[in-house]
Formats: C-alpha cells, structure tokens, sequence
C-alpha cells in the first residue's frame, strides 16, 4: 500500500463549496430608522486579525466563547455610533487574518504550522456562519455596506472563498456590496476621503506612493482631500503621518499563542475600532471597544 500526504495544491474552491451545500440565506432587506436630529456620517468598522482558531496561552479557547466576543466587540462599537449619528455607509473589511490557517495541514498560506482550537474546515464553517451574522446587524442600522478583502498572510485562500460565500450568500441584497478581487490593495472613498488597505505585512512607508502611483487608484488618491491608509498585522495599534498621509494600523483582539509569547510580542492592547467620517471634514472621531 501507497501513501501520500495531501498537499495546499490538492485542494480546489470545490473542496470548499460542501460547506455551503445546507446554508440557505434567510437575508431580507428592512427599512433603516433615522433620527433627523442627528448628523448622518459614514464609518469604517474594524475588527482586524481575529485568527478564529488560534489556540492562546493562559486564555478562553472556546471556540463558541471566541465568536461571541467578535459579536460582542462590533455590537459595543455599533451602539456607541448610533448615539451619536445616523449611518449611512458601514465599510466592513474582512479577513485581515480573520482566519488563523489556510489550509487542511492547518499552515497559514506561506506553510508555517499553527497551534489551533478546531481544523481549518471547522474554522470555515463558524466564520462564514460568523460574519453572515455580523453583516445583517450592520446592515439594519445603515443604507448601504461595503464589505471589502482585505487578504491576510495567514489565511490568502480561506479569506477568498469566505468572501465569495458571503457574496452569493447577500447576493440579492440591495446595498451590500463586495470587493471580493485577488488584490493586495483595496480602496474607498468617503465623502472626501481616499482610504487605501493594505494588510500591512510590509514597509508601511511604502504604501502612499503605492496608492499614488497605482493604475486603479490614482486619480482617486489625487483628487481626494484627505488620504488615509489601513493596515493590520502587528496586532497592536499604531498611526503616523507621511506627508500628509495617515497611515493608520488598527488592534487586535487575538490573544498572545504560543509562538507570540515565545518571542516575546506580548502585552499588546486587545481591541477593535470603528472611525467616522464626515462628507467635508474626514474623519471626525473614533470609538473603540476592549477586552
């Protein structure tokens, strides 16, 4: 008898289309309420490098507890928006490491091992299950969702097949849309705000005159008035100007695993972000939610 460990290469978007054969959406649109007192803005909401999976020392490794935090976390950042305004655009990037593997030897895409609490296809499951939930509360509350993937070097592959899921899935909601595309960069515009993503596994510095020279985004790098860019990665929060540009990289709520404490990438503050814009001035504020 002959036998062979299966590799990354041996598994196809196919593998992937048995997790959605029992998932029927039960999506319908409703009506947004607005409170006419209230200025109306559009947000970013952040949850970045979840790693659903990771197993963390000293810590909750439920993965139910896990995926109630994550819903805990945006309801908290959702609430304290809508006190203070109407929303009109929610911008939703996913993935980000939202998985914590890639793939069925449970390896993050470049092949590295991770110590994890359920296998890579059980991650898929509850995350797709996850952020259906999280999309349809965000899109009670505004007119439209811009969900945008962002990919991670954790989990490239897993993050694009979720995103595809996920668009089929709100496939005849009016108002959500996707970004869904095979890219490094992603981009928004809000009101007069240029936002570029990037996972931000690399020189940060370099990534203004990426946008500013980029055959897609250019124009909208030049003409906006104010210029951010989002990043992720480093799980801690961090946010320096270049030139004008705000480079801005967002918390994570992940807890420390085995290899962070053994390298001493501890202590850092667990928490997610979500910023508001105004139309003229940019950004106006930001709230944000710990663990």
């Amino acid at each position: 008898m002959f036998s062979k460990l299966k590799q990354p290469k041996d598994y196809t978007p196919e593998d992937f289309a048995k997790f959605l054969q029992n998932y029927e959406s039960t999506f319908t649109t409703q009506p947004v309420m607005v409170d006419e007192d209230k200025e109306t803005v559009d947000i970013e909401l952040s949850l970045s490098d979840f790693h659903l999976a990771k197993r963390i020392v000293n810590g909750d490794n439920s993965i139910e507890n896990r995926k109630a935090t994550y819903m805990n976390v945006l309801v908290d950042l959702l609430a304290k928006v809508l006190r203070n305004y109407n929303v009109r655009t929610v911008v939703f990037p996913i993935s980000n490491d939202f998985f914590h593997t890639d793939n069925y030897q449970n390896q993050t895409t470049a092949g590295t091992p991770q110590d994890v609490i359920v296998e890579y296809g059980e991650e898929y499951e509850h995350g797709f299950d996850l952020l259906v939930k999280a999309i349809e509360l965000l899109y009670k509350h505004c007119e439209n969702v811009q969900v945008l993937l962002v990919q991670g070097n954790h989990d490239k592959t897993k993050s694009f097949y979720l995103a595809h899921a996920l668009q089929v899935y709100f496939n005849n909601a009016t108002g959500i849309t996707f970004d869904r595309r095979e890219s490094e960069l992603k981009a928004t515009i809000l009101g007069n705000t240029f936002i570029g993503y990037h996972h931000g596994n690399c020189k940060l510095e370099d990534l203004p005159l990426l946008f500013a020279t980029h055959p897609q985004y250019s124009s909208a790098f030049g003409n906006a008035t104010y210029r951010e860019i989002h990043t992720g990665d480093k799980h801690h929060y961090m946010a320096k100007e270049v030139k004008g540009v705000r480079i801005q990289q967002m918390p994570s709520l992940s807890g420390t695993d085995r290899w962070h404490r053994d390298n001493n990438f501890v202590h850092s503050i667990r928490a997610a972000l979500v910023l508001v814009y105004n139309n003229e001035h940019g950004k106006i504020g930001e709230f944000e939610s710990r663990i």
